[in-house]
């Protein structure tokens, strides 16, 4: 699967997870936050779709996605950032 179509099914994943995604420019890695009650997902979009994949990949890892349908490429893609 494309880079940018996972990054697309991550997106609809956030929708799902009642999660904020927000892409900025700077001098960041990114990650998962909970800031006033809202979850938000910092990722930098100056990085490359592939980075961008990884860092929301790690963000969806430290959540309970297990009652949510996803594809099995996405679903492996971030059970590996599990380990």
């Amino acid at each position: 699967m494309k880079p940018t179509i996972i990054f697309q099914e991550f997106e609809q994943l956030a929708e799902a997870l009642d999660v904020k995604i927000i892409q900025e420019k700077g001098n960041f890695k990114g990650g998962y936050c909970l800031l006033e009650q809202e979850k938000i997902i910092v990722i930098n979009k100056l990085k490359p779709v592939e980075q961008r994949v990884r860092a929301l990949a790690h963000a969806y890892s430290r959540r309970d996605t297990s009652a949510i349908y996803m594809k099995p490429a996405v679903r492996e893609i971030i059970e590996a950032e599990e380990q």
